[in-house]
């Protein structure tokens, strides 16, 4: 009797243990949370996620009981259009093209063709098989493949990071005319990464703000991570989770439209 009591006390002793396996979390830096998932294991429960109307992660992590949200592409904060593309389950569900106000003001900039085709995390399909990659939007399919997922945001941080190619920063010379989302400037930020068989987030929060290039070199010379793709960030900087909840300023997450989420 004694020895079927320890059995029993011993396997619920290790649930904590097994229910950390999906999403493992560190914060071994001040101001700096890492979150870790094994694709080969859990790939079929990240996807993108994308709202009728502007929510805040907790409030969805809340109500759809995922395991993990954290705030995803550009939108317009004004009327909640998105201005990134958002494919969900071979759909493309967030069209950029159909935000015709914008498409309209960047063709005037000459700058809609460098918007368009900006960096977007893809979840590949084959025979049941899931890859996950980084690429440019206007990038063509990895063949035998289809599109199961996608988030665009960027800019793409590594292997190469080219604020120009993406539209973040335009310069006059050596003179930097303008730029978009602060990318020059520290701010609060959330990024994904890949390595091996491995995705991570990353969130940079208001005690540790950094810009591009400092967020470029923590996720490849710290992390050693191959891929790079950075998200929406500044106010819109938030992660929900069972272990952590936090937005830009502490507490405070500003409503977003899209996500990446991983499901329990």
């Amino acid at each position: 009797m004694k020895k079927i009591l320890l059995v029993i006390l011993l396997m619920f002793s290790m649930l904590p243990i097994f229910a950390k396996e999906k999403i493992e979390m560190s914060n071994n830096d001040f101001g700096i949370y890492v979150f870790k998932i094994d694709t080969n294991k859990y790939g079929n429960k990240i996807k993108p996620y994308m709202t009728p109307v502007l929510t805040t992660p907790k409030k969805l992590y809340e109500d759809e009981c995922f395991d993990l949200v954290v705030n995803g592409g550009f939108f317009d904060v004004k009327n909640g259009k998105t201005v990134s593309y958002v494919t969900i389950d071979n759909e493309l569900v967030g069209d950029v093209k159909k935000y015709t106000e914008l498409v309209e003001k960047l063709a005037k900039e000459d700058r809609l063709e460098k918007v368009l085709s900006r960096g977007e995390l893809r979840i590949y399909e084959k025979r049941n098989k899931l890859k996950f990659d980084i690429a440019y939007h206007t990038d063509p399919l990895k063949k035998g493949w289809t599109l199961k997922h996608a988030l665009q945001a960027g800019p793409i941080i590594a292997p190469d990071m080219d604020l120009v190619k993406e539209g973040f920063v335009i310069y006059e010379g050596d003179i930097v005319k303008s730029q978009s989302v602060d990318i020059l400037k520290r701010r609060e930020r959330t990024a994904i990464g890949l390595k091996g068989k491995y995705l991570y987030i990353v969130a940079f929060t208001s005690d540790k703000k950094v810009d591009a290039y400092e967020m470029r070199d923590y996720m490849t010379k710290a992390l050693k991570l191959d891929k790079v793709l950075a998200l929406d960030g500044g106010l819109s900087t938030a992660v929900s989770s069972k272990d952590v909840s936090f937005g830009s300023l502490g507490k405070y997450q500003r409503k977003v439209k899209s996500f990446l989420v991983v499901e329990r």
